[in-house]
């Protein structure tokens, strides 16, 4: 038995899976691929999430952005400026196969597992029945964290599905041009969608993608395509990867009883932009505080280990929920949003709490 089975080890999963093996908890980490493994993401690192990493991850920064483009409709557009980096460019691959070691190095045991078959929950701990090359096991924990992303098995099995999870689609791709890095950093919202375009320099190309605000955005191949086309005068791409971006409305599912849910598995990431790692770093964080402040003390029940893990996580729910209102404003009233964002006294604030690595609730706290 061990004392915590984590299902996931992408951020969330792993830094949580490296406080607790470092806490001397027995910690089984578990995923369904073998790393290092593609994953669908651009690869952009906010201040505020850089922050959080409980190891140095400098070693796989590839880019780091003090300037970035904004795109206003009408194809006007304004340049935000910080002395201190706004974002780090790094690639998800090498990231969450760093982290992995990181976690293991820490005491982790990791295993790639099949299909899981069924959750259940007991006064003691939590059994995970998994089917494996057509055997079946059965593995046991006092405690159990569902990182497994937007598509989470774990948030279903524990009812989660009643959850207002909201999934945003992403597209993106590769694009080789010459002299990728004077290419800036680049949120592109005049074309005509809910959302809007991104794109992100590299070394020797650069990554762009569509994000949209809406669960039934349209989205393909074509789009970006003719994106490439028209912003970098080509039309090769490659590496074209779509994948969901889970947030929430309402009340957030943290878990039921033994299980806690983490990262896009609880539907965090923020719905104005799309960004998620920093949520998922912050809730793998404080699931791992929750459970280490529980385990092995008599005066607590195991539910305690949820409540805890509520309580810490009251001031990224409101970050979430200005970040709806946020979206909200700026989706449906674009072109105002952006014209009022381009004043120069406004976006200077905002690029100084943000390269300092505020939260969004602590930017706008003077105002």
């Amino acid at each position: 038995m061990y004392d915590v089975i984590i299902i996931g080890a992408g951020p969330a999963g792993t830094v949580a899976g490296y406080l607790l093996g470092r806490a001397g908890l027995s910690v089984l980490l578990l995923d369904r691929k073998d790393f290092p493994r593609k994953k669908a993401c651009a690869g952009g690192i906010t201040p505020k999430a850089m922050a959080l990493f409980p190891f140095d991850i400098s070693c796989l920064i590839r880019r780091t952005c003090r300037e970035v483009k904004i795109i206003r409709p009408g194809n006007a557009s304004f340049t935000v400026k910080a002395k201190a980096p706004l974002c780090y460019i790094t690639k998800r691959m090498d990231l969450d196969a760093y982290s992995l070691e990181k976690a293991v190095q820490a005491g982790c045991r990791f295993r790639k597992i099949g299909r899981i078959i069924r959750l259940d929950q007991d006064d003691c701990g939590v059994n995970l029945t998994l089917s494996s090359d057509g055997k079946t096991d059965i593995l046991r924990a006092g405690y159990l964290i569902g990182a497994d992303g937007a598509n989470s098995k774990i948030r279903r099995l524990i009812g989660g599905q009643k959850s207002r999870i909201i999934k945003l689609p992403a597209l993106e791709a590769d694009v080789p041009v010459k002299n990728a890095g004077l290419h800036p950093m680049t949120f592109d919202f005049s074309r005509d969608i809910q959302g809007y375009y991104w794109i992100f320099p590299r070394k020797t190309h650069v990554n762009i993608g569509i994000f949209s605000a809406m669960p039934n955005g349209t989205m393909n191949r074509d789009l970006l395509k003719n994106y490439a086309e028209d912003r970098l005068k080509t039309d090769i791409l490659s590496d074209v990867k779509g994948y969901p971006i889970a947030t929430s409305y309402g009340k957030v599912h943290l878990g039921t009883g033994r299980v806690l849910l983490a990262g896009d598995a609880a539907g965090l990431a923020e719905p104005l932009l799309g960004e998620g790692i920093y949520s998922a770093l912050k809730s793998g964080i404080l699931s791992a505080r929750a459970i280490e402040h529980t385990v092995g003390r008599k005066l607590f029940t195991p539910s305690d280990a949820l409540g805890f893990y509520r309580q810490a996580l009251g001031a990224l729910q409101l970050d979430l929920r200005l970040y709806r209102c946020c979206a909200s404003i700026l989706y449906q009233f674009p072109k105002w949003s952006l014209a009022l964002g381009s004043c120069n006294i406004l976006h200077n604030c905002f690029s100084r709490g943000y390269s300092t690595g505020k939260t969004l609730h602590e930017i706008l706290m003077p105002f």
